[in-house]
């Protein structure tokens, strides 16, 4: 593949990273130690094993499928199933593509991103040679519809005849917030919203209060983030591993029924790891 990675949603590494004449099936599984969007993480850890599948036609759609089994203590449930469809173009210096994505989170689910049942995206990458640049758009669905951009600039190095390759990255990330005033107000556990949902349940603080986003239509940097990519392919294997930090910025405001305060936002860290392999 001529250009980097972009960074997408939760399926990055679930994606065909080589140029074929063929059509393809990816399977692989991936664990990722917490669940982030956009910077922001339920204050209880959601990390994910997910086996997924995928199918790349020779010209350029592609579908494919996961499941996300949450490894929390004391949870052990399938918490989310995503499908997706699209196509990508890749070309000597440029790559572009469309994708549509639907998410299916269990009702006991915590995560974020969890009041979201449909994410829209289009991105486009430019090799500079010295680095990639990527810009990309995207809609979310929840009570209301989110809009969000993002930009990206990363610098693959490889070795051992390509075969290991080591992508460090940057990203600002942009956007509205009406699925985190759902979330807020129905399934986190720092203001126990949303009685039967899981954690959410009566919160760590053990009283029930309903949260709101005051913001929550106000489009805005939400974040920065580093990353470090580091994957080796032997024949039709990779295996993978990425370190992510995080830099929220522009805390929301947060009614509840206990009274008014602002988020409380704080750096963060994850990492994923995982293997595919290419039929």
């Amino acid at each position: 593949m001529p250009l980097g990675l972009i960074k997408a949603q939760p399926v990055q590494f679930f994606s065909k990273d080589t140029v074929s004449e063929k059509s393809d099936i990816l399977i692989g599984v991936r664990y990722k130690s917490d669940y982030y969007f956009m910077g922001r993480s339920d204050s209880a850890k959601a990390p994910y094993l997910s086996p997924y599948v995928g199918y790349y036609h020779k010209s350029g759609f592609f579908v494919r499928g996961a499941f996300s089994y949450l490894t929390a203590p004391g949870e052990g449930r399938i918490d989310l199933i995503t499908l997706s469809g699209g196509y990508d173009y890749y070309g000597k210096k440029f790559a572009a593509g469309l994708s549509a994505t639907e998410y299916f989170f269990s009702d006991l689910s915590f995560a974020v991103q969890a009041e979201m049942s449909t994410y829209l995206n289009a991105y486009a990458g430019y090799d500079f040679s010295l680095f990639m640049v990527y810009a990309d758009a995207g809609l979310g669905f929840s009570d209301a519809t989110d809009i969000f951009l993002g930009f990206e600039i990363n610098r693959p190095f490889f070795a051992l005849k390509n075969r290991l390759r080591i992508t460090p990255a940057v990203y600002l990330n942009a956007g509205t917030q009406h699925y985190y005033d759902q979330y807020y107000n129905r399934r986190s556990s720092t203001t126990g919203a949303g009685m039967g949902k899981g954690k959410g349940s009566m919160g760590q603080q053990g009283t029930t209060q309903n949260g709101q986003i005051v913001e929550s239509s106000e489009f805005k940097v939400l974040d920065y983030e580093a990353d470090l990519q580091i994957s080796y392919k032997i024949q039709k294997i990779r295996v993978y591993f990425s370190t992510t930090w995080t830099f929220p910025i522009n805390p929301a405001t947060i009614v509840t029924d206990q009274g008014t305060f602002p988020e409380d936002l704080k750096n963060g860290f994850y990492w994923s790891t995982g293997i595919r392999f290419t039929l």
